[in-house]
């Protein structure tokens, strides 16, 4: 033990302090390796109550503590006092102060006092199994003599086992092994030694995991074999929790409707489902590279790369959508989501890649997206997306932007004449021709019912808006529509308005174009070479 800071009679002062301050108090003897030994007479006369059962404190205290109790241990082998606040086993709610007094001097013992639980009768402790034990046994394997410590960790005390064959201890399903290893340890020479692991059976039944070193003694002059038992449950019970996880996954990757593939940091295939190999054309072992990406379309296999390197090199996520080509199928849409697999440094050690045909979703997609945006019967833009696009060429334009009003005439003689369906082919119709004749920059939309109206984009004055709109009902005119043999001519009012940009917003520049519409319809001021217009 280190030299002590406090000198002796300062120590033999707090010991009498303590005690005097904590009638009530827990007392216990410490030797030098932390164990609890027994309590010299003079500190059992002190009138404190003895500490029994634990093999040390941190047996006394919750787990979280046992670093507390530890670090205050080795204070006290620097300094000779030392103490800390601990939460005890007893009462987890009520935290404790546990006192360390080195008294060597003059009890041979260091001092251990828990105070601060007055009203506790009982100190709670955990049995803590020691790891190791020995056992002596002759050439037939019988047990000789055993650790007297071996009771806490197989419950039979070493006079119980003296005698018995140690075969008796072992699990049944582990007496082939046993037998074979010891059989091999016979074979061996003298002053070797041989290693097994073998479940022994607890008194109460439970498996017990041992790790045994046999060895070989019998050319001594009391021949034996040392069998040295190392507990290793927890670490066993670890493994299979390992094992069992590990199943899991993978059966649970099998019945995935995905593809899932796992690499290592140099892209190597550590593991992939049925799904993978199929989607991905891998082996496990092999390299996930340039092949991985062959079914990938050469418009995407930058953005695919990138994404995986990413995730190798930084550790982020990465969640990419692609294209790519079934030899069965043909084009199709994948969705590729990479997460990193890190070591408990941090360190990138692999990722893990899931993979899913998403052409169905993706269709679905772009139709609730279509349908969202465009008017069912005319395949025009909806109202919302027309005005959507009309506030975004206002917000962008680097000249002017022009709304054109497009109202149909006497729209409700043929619904009248011909019947709603007759209405919704003209409808259809109207909306063809006036896609036809704008300029691949604008944006026709419906409003409803009858009413349309065009964007037009990059619209340096009025005259051309004008221009544009007279286009448009020229067009209208010179495409009629056969309906039960009648030649029916759309025609229509319609309103032009322009706004440089920085003026008008889009509900004022359409309500304009409207006012306009509405002037021409009533006659008021027509467009320029614009005829006042009815079905025929």
């Amino acid at each position: 033990m280190a030299e002590t800071q406090v000198d002796p009679a300062d120590r033999d002062a707090v010991l009498e302090a303590t005690i005097a301050q904590h009638p009530g108090a827990f007392i216990g003897a410490v030797g030098p390796t932390g164990l609890f030994v027994g309590l010299p007479e003079e500190l059992r006369d002190a009138g404190l109550r003895p500490i029994d059962g634990p093999a040390s404190a941190l047996g006394l205290a919750l787990p979280e503590d046992h670093t507390t109790i530890i670090d205050t241990w080795h204070r006290l082998l620097g300094e000779g006092v030392a103490n800390c606040r601990f939460r005890p086993r007893s009462q987890p709610d009520r935290p404790a102060r546990l006192h360390l007094i080195d008294v060597s001097h003059r009890y041979g013992v260091i001092v251990l006092i828990i105070t601060d639980l007055n009203g506790v009768s009982v100190l709670e402790h955990e049995d803590i199994r020691p790891r190791l034990v020995t056992v002596r046994k002759d050439q037939a394997a019988v047990i000789l003599d055993a650790d007297p410590q071996i009771h806490r960790v197989l419950g039979w005390s070493a006079a119980e086992l003296a005698g018995r064959r140690s075969l008796d201890l072992v699990h049944p399903d582990d007496h082939q092994r046993a037998i074979a290893g010891w059989m091999d340890l016979l074979a061996a020479p003298a002053g070797e030694a041989r290693r097994i692991r073998l479940r022994h059976l607890h008194r109460d039944g439970r498996v017990i995991w041992f790790e045994i070193t046999n060895h070989s003694l019998l050319h001594e002059a009391e021949p034996c074999v040392l069998a040295e038992m190392l507990d290793i449950t927890d670490e066993m019970a670890a493994e299979e929790a390992l094992r069992a996880s590990e199943q899991l996954l993978r059966r649970l990757t099998e019945a995935l409707p995905m593809s899932v593939v796992q690499i290592d940091a140099q892209r190597r295939v550590v593991y992939q489902n049925a799904r993978g190999a199929r989607m991905v054309g891998t082996e496990i072992g092999g390299e996930f590279g340039a092949a991985a990406l062959d079914p990938v379309v050469p418009a995407d296999r930058p953005m695919v790369g990138e994404a995986l390197v990413r995730v190798l090199r930084d550790g982020t996520d990465a969640d990419v959508e692609y294209g790519y080509r079934d030899p069965r199928l043909g084009l199709r849409r994948a969705s590729a989501k990479a997460r990193a697999l890190t070591t408990a440094a941090g360190r990138v050690a692999g990722a893990v890649i899931c993979l899913a045909d998403v052409t169905e979703e993706v269709r679905l997609r772009e139709e609730l997206q279509r349908r969202a945006a465009f008017d069912e019967l005319t395949g025009c833009r909806n109202r919302a997306a027309t005005l959507a696009a009309l506030s975004d060429a206002l917000a962008t334009a680097e000249r002017g932007t022009a709304a054109v009003f497009v109202d149909l005439n006497d729209f409700k003689l043929v619904n009248d004449r011909y019947g709603h369906a007759a209405g919704d082919r003209m409808l259809a119709h109207v909306a063809h021709v006036l896609r036809g004749a704008v300029r691949d920059v604008d944006v026709v939309g419906r409003l409803g019912g009858d009413e349309f109206v065009v964007v037009c984009r990059d619209v340096p004055r009025l005259e051309q808006a004008q221009d544009l709109a007279l286009a448009l009902g020229a067009a209208l005119e010179s495409a009629p529509l056969d309906m039960r043999g009648a030649a029916l001519r759309p025609r229509a009012s319609i309103g032009v308005a322009w706004t440089r940009p920085g003026g008008l917003d889009a509900d004022a520049l359409i309500a304009q174009a409207d006012k306009k519409m509405y002037e021409a319809k009533h006659g008021m001021q027509p467009l320029p070479r614009v005829r006042p217009t009815v079905f025929p």
